[in-house]
């Protein structure tokens, strides 16, 4: 077909012809654990359908779906069970300082084991100062030295003591500074902030960020005037070497010491003077036992084995620990959301799931963006994410990583598993599908194997840290079904071990066999493409007639192409590719698979829709974060325009001003992008679009910092994983650097979108 000349109106309906099959290597995904038999996953784990996976010696980890109210599933959770009579090591990290936030995998990366140990996993700390200081909320303490102490509400921490079991503690911090005129009481220790009439104390741990914010009354800034006399002492060997009265930027030498002081307290250290001695006491106690490592965090979320209620039902990705009765277990859960299958967990079910692991008492890290799990796969070298918790891994300033003795690197065992992965990273090209551990009767899974040692560290001949990737040479047996390569062909419905071996050594895996398939889905079930550059793929389920579902594989399916509009690939990652041959038209893709058939219908092209043209203007309203917002309708570019005024000066912490349409501004088709007019005032705060997306997962479109005066249209591209179509709730600006403080007034001019040509409905 002549694609020059005009599309019929009706969607064209494909000749079938093969499918474009390449050999695509997997994306950079995490893999599925391990798999071992029903029977041999601890059924106490809360977590259905569990996998069980063994990291080393004494460290375990359970994934899986957790049942939602009314048995219902929609969650996910990792549990990492870290048995501490083992050689076990436990260990505090940061970014390099206390307030140089850092991921978690970065902070695992640059840690260093003990000599004959290797990093096994690692987890995000608690609460912090998010926006200004990132100094942590809780107390911190690493190998027996204090490094910070806990600010109001955040009193308990996990604790790991000198004879390496653990607990969930209440931690107390007291010192003493020893004046010329007379003792002093020692309120903080590197905290984010110093009490009315207190002194806290500063070391070289804190980092570079200016300790001129931690004077500052709640609900001020740099705007504003110290409502109280501040004071700093620089300690250098038990004497003062100086005074001022504006505390200090700047990293502090590893030989000195700062007091920084408010009201009272600022008074007795202005008065003294250089060479003055100054002696500083402090301790960290943790209910009468020895503590080594301290991490805080902030709800008590299990306490003698039972839940304990929390005022809080959001939902969210979420992180906690906790311990055994005798201290000697350590249990680790995360809990994803804020992606396509998940919004995320209540603290209650995150509490109900780790007093149904056996725990007996439990503390809640931070969550949301914070919640980070890294745990080393089977013949790994090194941790990967585990969890999934939006968009991107979030900075932090603390957490802990779990280290384990080395093993031979001698191959003496496989990991045997399914080589789709269920749950794609937030923004993947490839959309979620089922459990990659069912098949329908006659389908195939394809399997993956690597080897590993004693220890379950990386083994065979390749560079430290490659994996010993033995899936060429992989040959599959079971009682039911066959090999086929790598691939398991699968016999009659039921349960069925998989033996895989691989030269000397072998692994199992437990796959579930269904009936054939009595409906077939896509996901996504419509497509759109943007243009002849752009690609889109789907997955495909299968739905057996008693509603069980599965993922089934490119090999096992038939696609119709529309070969003068698209062609498909299909990729050993389980996606169907579909790659534009043209620049614009519309089409349905007819897919078949084990007897049964979908169509999926794709459209090519993109179109530029109005969402917002201001001529409500003065229905807006406006909200303000840290800060004062005001919208008001105003004359714009070419029409009616909206201005967004905002006064930042009043605080440190992030700040927004937000404008808010008088209803959602809702789409009925896939977007791409969207534009908006900005005449800008040149201060440099960011501009921001919030979504809801089909999933009800809230998404943040970052734009440029409005660093400019005068007309800009402003771009914004909707990324990859978002579910359509979509919602827009607010345009907004949002200021993170605590150092700056400002007012201004910027002006917005017509909202569009650039979306497909046909609507998300199939129709």
């Amino acid at each position: 077909m002549n694609l020059s000349r005009p599309r019929p109106s009706g969607p064209v309906r494909p000749a079938t012809v093969p499918v474009v099959a390449v050999l695509v290597a997997p994306l950079a995904l995490l893999a599925p654990p391990p798999q071992v038999a029903a029977d041999a996953v601890p059924p106490a784990t809360g977590i259905t359908g569990a996998v069980e996976e063994r990291i080393a010696t004494g460290v375990d980890l359970v994934s899986g779906p957790v049942p939602g109210p009314g048995g219902g599933g929609g969650r996910f959770a990792s549990l990492l069970t870290v048995d501490l009579t083992e050689e076990i090591g436990i260990e505090y990290v940061d970014g390099g300082g206390l307030t140089s936030p850092a991921t978690v995998a970065d902070m695992a990366a640059a840690a260093e084991p003990p000599e004959g140990s290797t990093l096994v996993a690692a987890v995000n700390g608690g609460y912090f100062d998010i926006g200004a200081t990132q100094a942590p909320m809780g107390a911190g303490m690493r190998d027996g030295r204090v490094l910070t102490s806990p600010e109001a509400g955040f009193a308990h921490a996990v604790v790991i003591d000198a004879d390496g079991t653990g607990g969930v503690r209440r931690v107390a911090f007291d010192g003493t500074v020893s004046l010329p005129t007379g003792d002093l009481d020692l309120d903080a220790l590197n905290a984010p902030t110093v009490p009315e009439n207190g002194v806290g104390l500063y070391t070289s741990d804190w980092g570079e960020h200016p300790r001129e914010h931690v004077v500052y009354e709640p609900g001020t800034g740099p705007g504003d005037t110290a409502a109280a006399p501040v004071a700093e002492a620089v300690i250098s060997e038990g004497t003062v070497e100086r005074v001022s009265d504006t505390p200090g930027r700047g990293p502090i030498d590893e030989h000195d010491q700062v007091l920084v002081a408010r009201g009272s307290a600022a008074e007795r250290i202005a008065a003294l003077s250089e060479g003055d001695p100054v002696g500083l006491e402090h301790t960290l106690t943790a209910e009468g036992t020895d503590p080594r490592v301290v991490l805080g965090g902030r709800h008590v979320l299990v306490r003698d084995g039972e839940p304990v209620p929390v005022d809080d039902d959001s939902r969210a990705p979420r992180t906690a620990i906790g311990f055994s009765e005798d201290g000697g277990a350590m249990h680790v859960v995360a809990a994803d959301g804020r992606n396509p299958a998940t919004a995320g967990s209540t603290l209650a079910e995150v509490a109900e799931l780790l007093a149904a692991s056996g725990v007996t008492e439990a503390l809640e890290l931070d969550g949301g963006g914070s919640s980070t799990l890294l745990v080393r796969e089977p013949g790994g070298a090194r941790p990967v994410l585990r969890n999934r918790a939006g968009d991107r891994l979030r900075e932090v300033p603390d957490g802990l990583v779990i280290t384990a003795p080395e093993g031979s690197a001698q191959a003496s065992g496989l990991w045997l598993r399914p080589a789709l992965e269920p749950r794609p990273e937030h923004g993947s090209p490839t959309p979620p599908r089922e459990d990659p551990r069912r098949v329908f009767t006659g389908m195939h899974r394809t399997l993956a194997a690597t080897g590993h040692d004693e220890a379950f560290g990386p083994s065979g001949p390749g560079a430290p840290g490659t994996p010993d990737d033995r899936t060429d040479e992989l040959r599959l047996s079971a009682p039911a079904g066959h090999g086929d390569g790598p691939r398991f062909v699968a016999g009659g419905p039921g349960r069925v071990t998989v033996t895989g071996q691989a030269g000397a050594v072998r692994g199992t895996v437990g796959l579930e066999v269904l009936p054939a398939p009595d409906a077939l889905r896509a996901t996504p079930g419509r497509l759109g493409l943007a243009s002849s550059e752009d690609t889109a793929s789907f997955v495909l389920t299968g739905v057996t007639e008693d509603g069980e579902r599965a993922p089934v594989e490119p090999v096992d399916a038939e696609v119709g192409a529309v070969p003068d509009l698209v062609e498909v690939v299909a990729h050993d990652d389980g996606r169907f590719e579909v790659r534009p041959r043209a620049a614009k038209g519309t089409g349905i893709l007819a897919v078949t698979a084990g007897g049964v058939s979908t169509e999926v219908p794709f459209s090519v092209g993109a179109r530029t829709v109005s969402v917002a043209a201001f001529d409500d203007a003065q229905e807006w309203t406006a909200r303000s974060a840290r800060g004062e917002a005001r919208a008001r309708p105003v004359a714009g570019r070419d029409g009616p325009g909206l201005a967004l005024a905002y006064d930042f000066t009043r605080h440190i912490r992030t700040r927004a001003a937000a404008a808010h349409p008088p209803g959602p501004l809702a789409l009925d088709r896939q977007a791409f992008a969207f534009t908006v007019g900005v005449r800008g005032d040149g201060n440099g705060a960011r501009l921001m679009l919030s979504l809801t997306d089909d999933h009800g997962v809230g998404h943040s479109l970052k734009g440029p910092a409005v660093d400019w005066e005068g007309w800009r249209d402003v771009r914004l591209e909707v990324p990859d994983g978002v579910g359509h179509p979509v919602t827009v709730s607010r345009v907004y600006l949002v200021e993170d650097d605590p150092g700056r403080a400002y007012a201004g007034e910027v002006v917005l001019d017509g909202l569009t979108a650039e979306t497909a040509t046909e609507p998300c409905s199939a129709g």
